[in-house]
Parts: C-alpha cells; sequence; structure tokens
C-alpha cells in the first residue's frame, strides 16, 4: 500500500490524477481497481504507472535502469545497465510531460548529439540518444566520483589546491567548447563531478550554444549565483568569458564555501551580480595565497573586457602556480629531510 499510496500523491502532482478520486482510491483499499471504475484510468493506464512508477522510471528494451542520480527541470538521470554488453552508463531522460514541447524534445536532443561529438578528459562522453515508444533518452558514460555540489555539503569547502586543480580542468574543458564555437552558459559545482581517473568533468551541457545564439531573449538562462553581470542582464553577443566569470564563482565557492553573491529572491542575487564588488574579505579571513585571490578577482572582474579573455590562457596560468606551488613544497620537504639527515649525523659525533 505504501508503494500505490506514494504513486497516488506523485500521480495528483503531476495532474494525472484528480485529488478527490485519488483520496477515494485511497479510502477503498484497492486504489488501481477504483481509479478506473471512476474513470480516471484504464486497467492499462494503472498497470503502466506501476510499472513505471508514474512515468518517473520508463522501462527500456536495452537499458536496466537502477537508482535516480538527480533530476532537473527537463530531465532525470538514472544509473543504467546496457543489456546488450553489461556496460553502465549513466541515462539521461527528459521527462514525459515534456514529450509534447518540440523545443525541449529539440535541445535535449541537441545536447546528446554535442557530448556524442566530443571527445575530451573533461567532458562527459555521450553514448548513444534514442526513442523508445514515447521516451527520449541518451546513455552517457558513467563517472565514478562525486559531484561538487554534493562535496561542498559534505565538507563546506574544498582544500585551495584541489579548488585550483577543479579551475584549470574545467577550463580545459572550456577550451573545448571555445573552439566549437559555443557557450556553456551553466557552468557551476552542480554540473561538475570530480574523478580520481579524471580529475574535473564538466557533465551537463543542456544550456550550450553557439555564440551567436546566445544573443537571443534567452542570454539570461543558467543559475543566477554564478552567471556573469552580462548575462543577467541579458546582454546580447555572450561569449566564452561569461563561462570564465561562472567558473571564478565557483572558484570563488569552492575555497570559501560561501556564494559570491546572495539574496533573499533571485532578482536580489541578479541585482548584486550587477551592481556590487565582490568582497574579499571571506578570502583573506581564510588565509588563501594572494594568487588564489587575483585568479577569482580577474575571472569574476565586472567588465569583461578585464577578465581573461581566453580560458586557455587561465588554465595555463592556474597550472603553472600550481606548479610553482608543488616545487617549493618538494624544495622545503628536501630542506627538511636533509635537516633531519646532518642533524643525526652530528648527534652520532664524539
Amino acid at each position: 500500500m505504501n508503494q500505490e499510496l506514494k504513486l497516488l500523491a506523485l500521480l495528483v502532482h503531476r495532474g494525472l490524477v484528480d485529488a478527490d478520486a485519488a483520496k477515494r482510491a485511497l479510502a477503498s483499499g484497492s486504489p488501481g481497481q477504483s481509479l478506473v471504475e471512476q474513470g480516471a484510468c484504464t486497467d492499462a493506464q494503472w498497470q503502466g504507472w506501476l510499472a513505471t512508477e508514474g512515468g518517473v522510471r520508463p522501462q527500456l528494451t536495452r537499458y536496466e535502469l537502477g537508482d535516480m542520480l538527480g533530476e532537473g527541470a527537463t530531465a532525470r538521470v538514472f544509473r543504467a545497465v546496457d543489456k546488450t554488453d553489461r556496460k553502465r552508463v549513466a541515462l539521461k531522460v527528459l521527462r514525459s510531460e515534456l514529450i509534447a514541447d518540440q523545443g525541449k524534445v529539440d535541445s535535449f536532443v541537441k545536447e546528446a548529439k554535442l557530448l556524442l561529438s566530443l571527445s575530451h578528459p573533461h567532458v562527459v562522453k555521450g553514448v548513444r540518444v534514442a526513442k523508445e515508444g514515447a521516451t527520449i533518452y541518451f546513455a552517457m558514460e558513467e563517472l565514478p566520483g562525486v559531484c561538487l555540489q554534493d562535496a561542498l555539503r559534505e565538507s563546506g569547502r574544498l582544500d585551495e589546491g584541489s579548488a585550483l586543480a577543479i579551475t584549470a580542468d574545467i577550463a580545459s574543458a572550456l577550451s573545448a567548447l571555445h573552439g566549437r564555437g559555443l557557450v556553456h552558459r551553466d557552468v557551476k559545482p552542480g554540473n561538475v563531478i570530480w574523478s580520481q581517473q579524471r580529475g574535473a568533468v564538466l557533465i551537463d551541457l543542456g544550456f550550450a550554444v553557439e555564440g551567436v545564439a546566445a544573443a537571443s531573449k534567452e542570454t539570461t538562462a543558467g543559475t543566477v549565483h554564478y552567471i556573469a553581470p552580462e548575462q543577467a542582464r541579458g546582454n546580447e553577443g555572450l561569449d566564452v568569458r561569461a563561462d570564465i566569470y561562472a567558473l571564478g564563482a565557483t572558484l570563488y565557492h569552492l575555497v570559501t564555501g560561501e556564494l559570491p553573491f546572495e539574496g533573499a529572491t533571485n532578482d536580489d542575487v541578479l541585482r548584486k551580480q550587477v551592481l556590487e564588488s565582490l568582497s574579499g574579505e571571506r578570502i583573506r579571513a581564510l588565509s588563501l595565497s594572494p594568487q588564489t585571490h587575483y585568479f577569482i578577482e580577474k575571472m569574476m572582474a565586472k567588465e569583461r573586457e578585464i577578465r581573461f579573455q581566453d580560458p586557455a590562457q587561465l588554465e595555463s596560468d592556474v597550472r603553472a602556480f600550481l606548479a610553482s606551488q608543488e616545487a617549493q613544497r618538494q624544495l622545503e620537504l628536501d630542506a627538511e629531510a636533509d635537516a633531519k639527515r646532518t642533524g643525526f649525523r652530528r648527534r652520532r659525533r664524539p
């Protein structure tokens, strides 16, 4: 009965069943039969809802679905196994209620084809896009790792070196998109997986558009806490520098554990993105390096002409700083080791 109660609640929430009909069905002790008798659905529809959890988990010929990894406004992502070769994938499924929206379908398929065409270590790889019955989905490689948004919830913030390495990896991914004339428009911790094997991997290209197309009225697509001022204003002619800003906001969040701008509403946040300067107090309070402070300030400059103009240059500068930090640590370790050896020999002298 618990399964049927959850199903009835979902069906009411999605507008597939009237609330009063659901109450009567629940009180009857046989919800499916009651709904059929009330004319709310056919027996075949009820059985289909039971099998797919109200259309949330489609039944597919090729793939066996596992746990849900996440869901958004347009799609849900599941762990899945390809029945033909037993390979594990992440399966992104367009919400069934959006099938009739051709614009949503076109955007979904466009994202899938983009992932299929890209081959980059820091961008998730697409495997297949298909339609089965009324279900449209695409398969991607399953990445072992952790979503950065989840990592922030668990640990509060990341150490500076890890955050900078992630920034360099995602800058590399943005270079690949830039090379295709694309603007991502939604760089944020929730769209990045950190994998031990691959480093940081960009996993969602749902808002990616060609630079020319980014001049449309949907320029403000994205997540308000990370979008650039020109994106918040809806300016035409977005380019990769908007993605560099979003990556800077992501770096800020990773190293401080806080969002760069917050507000009671999205409009408040957007206003601050455009009008208010970024505060460096949190960075100074955490004793982060001046170089990291510089990277954040330059990436998040209000005027895009002041930002890094190319993600490749950003990646190069960040990796050079990380290499210098590692070289300095190695020198210190070597000096410490030498001091210990020298001290030991001195103590042995008569």
